[in-house]
């Protein structure tokens, strides 16, 4: 009994001697010789690298965590110098390079790659957001306009996304559970249209695929411009709200705009008060040059250009505060500005002298930027009242605004234009939603009469 006890511990604990037997004879093989030294204390590469930033070798657990707490403690020291710098009024700060090519590292490139890269063959296999049998009615091109014009909805709202779309997968769960709230109810259709799949329809309502669009529509609705685009927040809380009230109460989306001038610290010599009533006594004053940006804070080239407009506004009222003014104008807050010089493009620059009297005589200046104001440019430019032309700019033919009589000629002709290009669209609509309506009930005549011959030849029989 005591020799079979004997073998069958040895069949157990055999296997188990091999594997640590092998496992030591790997580690021997593939031992790494210089954690083997940190580890028993013995000088090498690593050891004297690890006491350079101040950590122990072996046998000193509090060697790591002693440098982790210096490095922090660095680190807060170094944020709250800058804090403190950014707040002190006469500080300046330095200025961005230039951004070039030579800004860009082959690192920054692949991300770039990597980001914009979409494995196609893996789209397959991403699990649909909106399931055929789920909450949410799935819209096709052969279904879409019977379930949203030829039915009695009271409201609707309709999704168009695709799998790629991070957007998509994101807002996915919020207009699932709206789908899962109004399912059984005959007045509102909650739906989606997959525009991989759909191509047609996504053409048709002149959508990027990779852009989740929302619309949604009210009873009555017959043609295409009858669905409106819902900006508002994409939350299962804001769409209870929006379609609870039929649309009339509107959830706003939250969008964080960066405040790119403060009113402490270097920024605030960059002068923000510009407006309507204060311009021509600000901009035409015979004792100072003035240099105007016209930005916009959601603007990510006028974030680019905010930290050297903020250092040229600094270093100016340093060096020639009585004969220079640097003023920065948001177009979202002062539009009539805007359409008085018919911003376009942001950041947009115009250069008043001392001896400008009227809007005609500014000159807008286009130097190479190059994702960033050049001082080097800038600062004999606006000294010498604009003569001291860059390099950028001595090809080119001086740009003075045009008087606004034709400036507003200009706007009431492109408001004008726009109306009747949206009423040719109606038009166009009006004639296309007529044309599928015709064509959607002959099909159903036709699917109708093979159904009753059908059951005829059944009974016949």
């Amino acid at each position: 009994m005591s020799d079979l006890l004997e073998k069958d511990m040895l069949r157990a604990t055999l296997p188990l001697a091999l594997l640590c037997a092998a496992f030591v004879a790997l580690r021997t093989v593939f031992a790494d010789p210089a954690a083997e030294a940190y580890i028993s204390g013995d000088k090498n590469e690593l050891s004297e690298a690890l006491e350079g930033l101040g950590v122990d070798a072996a046998g000193n657990p509090k060697g790591m965590d002693a440098y982790i707490q210096s490095t922090i403690q660095a680190a807060m020291k170094k944020a709250e110098k800058e804090r403190a710098m950014e707040e002190d009024d006469d500080y300046i700060p330095q200025p961005d390079p230039p951004a070039g090519m030579n800004t860009f590292t082959e690192s920054s490139l692949d991300e770039d790659d990597d980001e914009e890269e979409t494995d196609y063959f893996k789209l397959r296999k991403i699990k649909e957001f909106y399931p055929r049998k789920g909450d949410v009615v799935r819209l096709t091109n052969k279904n879409f306009d019977d379930e949203i014009f030829d039915s009695n909805y009271d409201f609707g709202i309709v999704v168009f996304y695709a799998k790629f779309c991070k957007m998509c997968k994101h807002h996915a769960p919020s207009i699932r559970a709206a789908g899962r709230r109004y399912k059984e109810d005959p007045r509102v259709l909650v739906a989606a249209v997959n525009q991989e799949n759909n191509i047609d329809l996504s053409a048709r309502f002149d959508l990027e695929p990779a852009q989740e669009t929302v619309y949604y529509f009210k009873k009555g609705a017959q043609t295409d411009g009858d669905l409106k685009e819902y900006n508002g927040e994409i939350s299962f809380a804001a769409l209870l709200q929006f379609i609870g009230s039929e649309g009339a109460e509107m959830m706003e989306q939250e969008k964080y705009v960066p405040t790119l001038y403060k009113d402490s610290g270097p920024s605030k010599h960059v002068r923000q008060d510009l407006n309507v009533s204060n311009f021509n006594e600000t901009v035409f004053n015979p004792k100072k040059h003035v240099m105007l940006q016209f930005y916009a804070g959601w603007s990510e080239f006028c974030q680019i250009d905010a930290k050297n407009f903020t250092v040229l506004a600094a270093r100016m009222r340093r060096d020639h505060p009585d004969e220079v003014t640097i003023a920065a104008i948001d177009v979202d807050k002062q539009v009539d500005l805007a359409d008085r010089f018919d911003i376009s493009q942001l950041p947009a620059y115009w250069f008043a002298s001392k001896d400008v009297t009227e809007d005609t005589q500014l000159l807008k200046y286009t130097g190479n930027h190059q994702g960033a104001i050049t001082m080097e440019e800038l600062y004999p430019f606006i000294l010498s009242g604009g003569k001291t032309i860059p390099d950028g700019m001595k090809d080119e033919k001086p740009i003075h605004p045009p008087p606004w009589h034709i400036t507003q000629a200009k706007m009431q002709k492109e408001k004008a234009e726009a109306k009747e290009k949206d009423e040719k669209e109606k038009v166009k609509q009006e004639a296309e939603a007529k044309k599928r309506k015709e064509a959607r009930v002959v099909k159903k005549k036709e699917m109708a009469e093979k159904k009753a011959a059908k059951e005829k030849a059944k009974s016949e029989l």
